[in-house]
């Protein structure tokens, strides 16, 4: 496998924007007011990684993403309500039935004008967003919607906290820098990940569990599940259907729910245990008499974690299931943009080992289309 090869068809590719890692100036948002946030998908899940990530419980209250079209039952606009309005097309339906629901609410008149994440072009939401006096946050056309974690999509939740979103450009940033080298730790990182995964998949192993042992990871999966579902899910440009299925998780939740499946069942599926150093609470445990743990008086809930990661991968490759294990060396802004970072480029190349477009979703496409025609929107 020649990486840089697959690196510069990643580059060469009108959909790699993503991997020019720039600063865009933010506004100032009042980390004390909530964030009411209308997106979907790539325009929601970075976000909602972040944000749970990094947020404290004030801050997760605060948060409020408004997605699906269905109405939020007890849903009220609030005085401070700062509004986000994130669609790269600026066309997304379920976009657009929150602006129809939201203008018919109680204190819409009064609150600022939201704030656009959209391609700033002449698509509907930046042109409405012109003529009300709306900010627009411009996403490149040449980012892909699930592409977007480096755009404000990224960093405006990331300024809301009051963290450090130049920290977690920087930590893409790295990741770029070193395969454009083509040498260091990251690049032989993904270099190994995707041969690991392409090995995998001539083996028939096409179904893969991101499985971050960090509650404050779960989104996480799902912002990489869409990632790799869309992006390698594709018929190849010689006929064959290709791609994987990736199923999400957190431990230790998921090794008591899925993991017996992951061991006894076909043996099509590989796994992907991530754990974080250095994120341990100082605590003192007092189990009470009778416990079946006596010992946990001497233990952290951090050495449990890293119990169960190591037990679970270890049970995994005792039945020969591939693992591949992932250890972030602190929950910092820094080091999961870098991770995040890391995907979207393992991502790009194994679609150009697969002999795909991992930048394009036609069928997806397709979907959208019949919805708007049994809407009468078409």
């Amino acid at each position: 496998m020649d990486i840089r090869a697959l690196w510069q068809a990643v580059v060469a590719h009108p959909m790699s924007g993503w991997r020019k890692v720039t600063e865009p100036a933010l506004p100032l948002l009042d980390p004390a007011q909530r964030l009411l946030w209308c997106g979907i998908g790539g325009s929601l899940l970075p976000s909602e990684t972040l944000v749970r990530a990094f947020g404290d419980d004030r801050a997760h209250r605060n948060w409020v993403p408004l997605a699906s079209p269905e109405p939020a039952q007890g849903f009220r606009l609030q005085p401070g309500d700062q509004l986000v309005l994130a669609s790269k097309s600026g066309k997304t339906l379920e976009l657009w039935t929150w602006i129809a629901r939201l203008r018919t609410l109680p204190g819409f008149a009064e609150l600022a004008a939201p704030i656009l994440i959209t391609q700033d072009d002449a698509n509907p939401l930046a042109t409405w967003g012109r003529a009300n006096g709306c900010r627009i946050l411009p996403i490149p056309v040449e980012v892909g919607g699930r592409f977007s974690a480096f755009t404000p999509i990224g960093t405006l939740p990331l300024a809301w906290l009051d963290r450090d979103a130049a920290a977690f450009l920087q930590g893409g940033r790295e990741v770029v820098i070193q395969l454009e080298a083509g040498s260091g730790p990251w690049h032989d990182r993904i270099a190994a990940t995707v041969e690991l995964l392409l090995d995998a998949h001539q083996r028939g192993i096409t179904e893969w569990v991101l499985m971050p042992y960090a509650q404050r990871l779960d989104s996480l999966s799902a912002w990489w599940v869409q990632l790799v579902a869309e992006s390698l899910g594709k018929v190849a440009k010689d006929g064959i259907r290709k791609g994987y299925t990736p199923i999400r998780a957190v431990g230790p939740v998921d090794q008591h729910s899925q993991l017996q499946r992951w061991m006894a069942g076909p043996r099509n599926l590989g796994v992907i245990v991530m754990t974080v150093d250095g994120a341990d609470v100082p605590e003192e445990l007092d189990p009470p008499p009778g416990s079946p743990y006596p010992g946990l008086a001497g233990l952290q809930g951090g050495d449990i974690l890293r119990a169960q990661a190591e037990g679970t991968s270890g049970a995994l490759e005792a039945a020969g299931v591939p693992v591949l294990r992932w250890s972030l060396p602190a929950l910092s802004e820094r080091e999961l943009g870098a991770f995040m970072m890391a995907w979207q480029a393992t991502i790009g190349v194994l679609g150009f080992a697969l002999n795909l477009d991992p930048f394009d979703q036609p069928e997806v496409e397709d979907g959208k289309k019949r919805t708007f025609k049994r809407l009468g929107l078409a």
